[in-house]
């Protein structure tokens, strides 16, 4: 792939592309490039700089031609996907998309990617913090001195359930000194066979058969739904007071929703409804952003005008499932920055996630200031 970034770096437009992004003098605008050359030209750039890519694609077609665009070229990418909240105490609900999250933000925060691709509204879309991830995350070595019950707790804390024979992810099984577990990003589940306080073996299985396939020496067990209470005694608390202090027309319907999910919680029964709870569980309100920082990212826009529809209709289905779920008592005042932002927060090169939004709603060109000056950007790719 040296033969395509060495010829683009002979182009007298991507020199200044370059040079514009080395010196900081941002955003800046390319015009007129198929889908694989935005790719050439961001997997040149990552190159250049050593920094991670953080895109937003006009629709989740773009993003996975992207991702497939971006591997040919000798890059690590991953989708991080939109996913719908689960507002309702409901069982059997799929966590499909929740579980691609995770494994995109895994990957992240171990290296193992140095491209995100994403839709505008999945990058708005609150999830689990670095911060929290990170001290979740639970490294397995085989022959390393591990007691079984530390295995077990971490299995709990992220979020697995416990099942006579696992049989998808989210599931973990204990039988004498053997532990299995199914993480979200892993095609097989994950046997671990302990000889006393030590890990004697660590290997991939066969649900159907239960036979061992393939021996590893490592694994990491990351979490596999984004909203996980460490408490669920003090959430089912703070739920009871959010409830005792409703006032209103719809305050009796909320009222009795939330005391039913506290006594949930309070009896150790599963919740479905965690997702409405995110902003008292977690004690800062993240996103995908959250994830990136400018002294090691670039931020890229695809097709500026589609990104642009795309916020105006999202935010439209929002503010219009609010107002269902108010009316019905789901969400409540106290809750409602399950849907939206609670706060705003910086993104990569200045500005913040809500002011980006609005500017991209009403056509506003985006800039960032540069000492004393503004510079604005086009609509194809820009950087913050």
């Amino acid at each position: 792939m040296k033969l395509i970034s060495n010829g683009l770096k002979q182009w007298p437009e991507y020199a200044a592309l370059s040079r514009a992004v080395k010196e900081n003098a941002l955003p800046g605008a390319v015009t007129g490039l198929s889908g694989i050359h935005k790719c050439c030209v961001i997997s040149t750039l990552c190159e250049e700089t050593g920094k991670k890519a953080l895109i937003l694609a006009a629709d989740e077609a773009e993003a996975q031609r992207f991702c497939e665009d971006l591997q040919a070229l000798g890059r690590s990418p991953v989708f991080f996907p939109f996913r719908d909240f689960g507002f309702r105490d409901a069982a059997g609900t799929s966590h499909e998309y929740e579980r691609l999250r995770l494994e995109a933000l895994t990957r992240l925060l171990s290296g193992s990617c140095d491209c995100v691709v994403a839709c505008i509204d999945a990058a708005l879309q609150y999830t689990m913090g670095p911060e929290e991830l990170e001290k979740r995350l639970f490294h397995l070595e085989a022959g390393k001195e591990t007691e079984i019950e530390e295995l077990l707790s971490a299995l709990v804390a992220c979020g697995y359930v416990r099942e006579e024979q696992i049989e998808g992810p989210g599931q973990f099984s204990r039988r004498g000194g053997i532990v299995d577990f199914f993480s979200p990003g892993s095609q097989s589940p994950v046997r671990v066979e302990f000889w006393g306080d030590e890990i004697d073996s660590i290997s991939y299985f066969d649900t159907a058969t239960q036979r061992r396939t393939d021996p590893v020496d490592t694994v990491t067990l990351a979490p596999c739904v984004e909203v996980i209470p460490d408490d669920p005694a003090a959430l089912a608390a703070k739920i009871e007071k959010l409830a005792s202090s409703l006032r209103g027309k719809a305050a009796p319907k909320a009222k009795e929703i939330l005391q039913c999910e506290a006594e949930k919680l309070r009896n150790g029964l599963h919740l479905g409804s965690l997702d409405k709870f995110i902003t008292l569980i977690y004690p800062e309100a993240c996103t995908l952003f959250s994830y990136f920082s400018p002294e090691d990212s670039l931020l890229f826009f695809s097709e500026g005008n589609k990104l642009k529809e795309r916020m105006r209709t999202v935010l439209w289905q929002w503010a219009e499932d609010l107002k269902a779920y108010l009316a019905e008592g789901i969400l409540c005042k106290g809750l409602r920055g399950a849907g939206r932002h609670r706060q705003s927060r910086k993104i990569p090169g200045g500005g913040s996630e809500a002011g980006w939004a609005s500017r991209l709603l009403s056509g506003s060109p985006l800039h960032c200031r540069q000492g004393n000056r503004h510079c604005h950007g086009g609509n194809t790719f820009r950087r913050l």
